[in-house]
């Protein structure tokens, strides 16, 4: 699957954002494992020319095709993203394996013997020197932190308070099966996430499998998936803050509801909170429902009594915690 979509028009609720609100700047997407295996979330935001993204990939073959691909809206390095300390890189023969640490062995047992040696078979060990985003004094301020890099999260967001500041969102990979020796697995990165001042909002998907068994070629496949592997999930700013928000903040958190995760409910709530805040019109909450596609949209008797935002002092600039 291709990377970016080819050139086409954004949906129209998401343009309405990008024409409608002021934004203080571009929305900016951080992608650390920008290794472009599957098609990104935020492809089609970024192919309608409504972000930037500054990627990091270490792995020669992936930065090399994301410098060839690449638009006028990206930028990438080749860097390992971590503490800024030296580590050991594991590299495996499924190259989406690769990490800083060692596989755990009795996921064997659930992926089958042959298919893990096949996925996990050690093609060698490489010296990584890791960059420490804190320690970037020119990289941009960024909205959106896309993370996905086999059991390091953690590792990079403590080393990350301080450029993730303004972020609104973090979308991340969170292990249900433990996979590496070590790794923090789903609670770890969600205890650091927490301590930043990110809730879980939602999941993008999750991956499972079947536990082996003597009869498990009597299921039906959509009967046999009952083991959770791994998925990506949305990390909000806690969203019961937004009065701690920029306004920017704010405007960065609807488009990014919109076009990247989906969430048309959080992109309303921050739209109303706009409104409150007299940054835009009062009709464009409205505006935005009436350019969603038909099928999202409840008919006017389905419909329940909308709240309308109220007014209020705009919040002081600075930064949610």
């Amino acid at each position: 699957m291709p990377r970016h979509p080819s050139p086409a028009s954004l949906p129209a609720h998401v343009s309405l954002l990008l024409h409608a609100l002021p934004f203080p700047r571009r929305t900016t997407i951080v992608d650390v494992g920008a290794n472009p295996i599957n098609e990104c979330p935020y492809s089609a935001l970024l192919a309608g020319g409504g972000c930037h993204v500054i990627g990091f990939e270490p792995q020669p073959e992936a930065f090399a095709s994301l410098q060839e691909a690449k638009g006028p809206n990206e930028t990438y390095h080749p860097y390992a993203v971590g503490d800024g300390g030296t580590h050991t890189l594991h590299i495996y023969e499924a190259t989406g394996f690769t990490s800083l640490f060692r596989p755990h062995d009795p996921a064997a047992r659930i992926f089958g013997q042959g298919r893990w040696a096949r996925r996990i078979s050690l093609r060698e060990d490489v010296p990584l020197q890791t960059v420490a985003l804190d320690a970037m004094p020119d990289l941009a301020p960024f909205d959106l932190l896309k993370i996905d890099i086999q059991g390091g999260e953690v590792m990079v967001f403590d080393n990350a308070s301080r450029v993730m500041q303004e972020a609104v969102a973090v979308i991340v990979e969170l292990r249900y099966l433990q996979l590496y020796e070590d790794e923090p697995m789903m609670g770890g990165v969600d205890a650091c996430l927490r301590r930043q001042g990110f809730q879980l909002h939602k999941f993008l998907f999750n991956k499972s499998r079947a536990m082996p068994s003597s009869q498990l070629s009597r299921l039906k496949r959509k009967y046999q998936q009952d083991q959770l592997i791994d998925g990506d999930a949305v990390y909000l700013r806690h969203p019961g803050r937004i009065d701690l928000y920029t306004d920017g903040q704010v405007m960065h958190l609807a488009l990014l509801a919109a076009s990247v995760f989906h969430s048309q409910s959080a992109a309303l709530f921050a739209l109303d909170e706009l409104v409150a805040r007299g940054c835009i019109p009062a009709d464009l909450p409205k505006r935005y429902v009436d350019a969603l596609p038909a099928d999202m949209c409840a008919t006017p008797e389905a419909s329940a009594p909308q709240r309308t935002p109220r007014r209020r002092a705009k919040a002081s600039p600075g930064t949610a915690s």
